[in-house]
């Protein structure tokens, strides 16, 4: 067929559809690789054209174009030369033009090639990009019909998906046209039309003559101008199709083929597999938001436990032990001064149960410090420090920067315990002599930190290790729980830096 012509008539250059009679005398020279040259008005033109005469023409000159391999490109004509006849030296001289329109021809048509690969390659980095972005399946499917459509040039498509709600339903929603999407609403179960027949065989349908195939939507062809389609199922290994993608072409463009079918069934496989991966990553998400809900669960009510058993301790085994002490004393009263051996041993008992009662009351503290619920997260982390001095001999500098805001309960809260576990870890393993803590307000987030001098590690391998980093894993739930992030950098030999920075609940400044 030829696709494309220009005339040159009267000193101008203009667009040249051909009739029948041209079309067939430049498709024979095209086919048959020969010249054409006419002088007597009354030859038989070869391919059925007639005769020069019959159209009006004195004479006529035609070449085809031939490539090195002797492939037609096309062909030329050349009609009713003035002054004469065509001579054996305008033969030779169009088939030199002819050579040089060849070289031309080839490097016209290896330029168009280069582009349409350029934008097939472009199309597919762009629906790989789409694929890495672990989109949702409508929108998928939408970045597989745009993409596709470049690669194989399409005038048009859509694309459907299963609903859950109503087994064996498949619903389109827009059509792709010109470079959007156009409002569209098609449902298709097995059996109705190309997708229907496409779900129901799960294999993919040519219809290169759309208007006239049993399974063609008329009112679809006549809105988009469809003359070809090409249908291929979505479906993961071993499943039974969940979508389906059309492609169309005008009635004027090339037909699909095969080898087209077996591409975009290679797209359509990565797309399954990407929607199978994006279902169990939504999946993994919502387990991990389980999780997380129970761990926050489980922290606030360990925390109202911890205060619970602080406070029983305080009232109930404080109390009984206050008991205890005041009777020992009314005991000792009564007890004669001679022999001095009970007095002694009721002296001793006494000492005994002030050593209890100072042992209950700091346990009960750092279950769950009073001073975090009454007076604030400052109050308590000084109270913190100063334990840590006495009982670990770890100088511990504050720098709290004036803070006495109150936070919300939840963020004090984690706040103090990531304090806690850290100085811990420190007393107990850095061998170091000081430690500084710092809490800062930074409007839009409030930062812990805690420093110390001691003799550090490898923070990738106590991440990495097998039960290692429990304080550190316990620091990051906290943290997480509260949209937060943790940051510890250590090196052996030159001290740890942990920092928690925790969003500010509320409007910025955070008090």
């Amino acid at each position: 067929a030829i696709q494309a012509a220009a005339g040159w008539e009267w000193g101008a250059l203009r667009p040249l559809e051909p009739d029948a009679e041209v079309h067939r005398l430049l498709l024979w020279m095209a086919q048959s690789r020969q010249p054409l040259l006419a002088n007597d008005p009354t030859q038989i033109l070869p391919g059925g054209a007639g005769t020069p005469a019959a159209r009006g023409w004195r004479n006529l000159l035609g070449f085809p174009f031939l490539n090195h391999q002797g492939r037609p490109l096309g062909a030329f004509l050349v009609i009713d030369r003035r002054g004469g006849s065509f001579t054996q030296l305008d033969a030779e001289s169009a088939n030199v033009q002819a050579l040089v329109a060849t070289v031309g021809l080839e490097r016209a048509l290896l330029l168009e090639r280069l582009e349409d690969w350029t934008r097939g390659l472009e199309a597919l980095l762009s629906f790989s990009a789409a694929v890495n972005q672990h989109l949702d399946p409508p929108a998928l499917v939408r970045h597989l019909v745009e993409h596709a459509a470049r690669f194989l040039k399409a005038s048009g498509g859509l694309a459907g998906l299963a609903r859950g709600e109503e087994p064996g339903l498949f619903v389109a929603d827009a059509y792709w046209h010109a470079g959007t999407w156009v409002a569209l609403h098609r449902t298709f179960r097995p059996g109705d039309g190309l997708p229907g027949l496409v779900l129901e065989s799960e294999f993919p349908y040519l219809a290169n003559d759309y208007l006239s195939d049993r399974l063609g939507d008329p009112e679809l062809a006549a809105t988009f101008g469809i003359g070809r389609a090409l249908c291929v199922p979505l479906r993961h290994a071993g499943t039974a199709p969940f979508g389906f993608f059309e492609l169309h072409r005008g009635a004027g463009q090339p037909p699909f083929t095969w080898q087209d079918a077996t591409f975009l069934e290679s797209l359509a496989n990565t797309t399954a597999v990407a929607i199978e991966n994006a279902a169990l990553l939504s999946e993994v998400e919502a387990k991990s938001r389980q999780v997380r809900a129970l761990s926050a669960h489980n922290v606030t009510r360990l925390e109202e436990e911890r205060r619970h058993i602080a406070r029983e301790l305080h009232d109930e085994a404080g109390q009984a032990l206050v008991g205890v002490k005041l009777a020992l004393q009314v005991m000792a009263r009564l007890v004669p001064a001679e022999p001095p051996t009970l007095r002694e041993q009721l002296d001793q008992l006494r000492d005994h149960v002030n050593r209890a009662t100072s042992q209950i009351k700091d346990l009960a503290r750092r279950l769950r410090p009073p001073a975090l619920d009454q007076l604030g997260l400052d109050v308590a982390l000084r109270q913190l420090a100063s334990e840590v001095e006495h009982r670990a001999g770890l100088a511990v500098e504050l720098d709290l920067q004036g803070f006495s805001a109150r936070l919300p309960q939840p963020v004090e809260t984690a706040l103090f315990r990531v304090a806690q576990e850290a100085l811990t870890n420190v007393a107990a393993h850095a061998e170091a002599a000081r430690a500084r803590v710092t809490l800062e307000d930074r409007g839009e987030e409030i930062v812990l930190s805690v420093v110390d001098d001691g003799r550090g590690f490898d923070v990738h391998a106590t991440q990495s290790s097998l039960g290692g980093g429990l304080g550190l894993l316990g620091i990051r739930e906290r943290v997480a729980m509260l949209d937060g992030r943790v940051d510890l950098t250590s090196t052996p030999g030159a001290g740890t830096a942990l920092r928690v920075l925790v969003p500010c609940p509320g409007e910025p400044p955070c008090p």
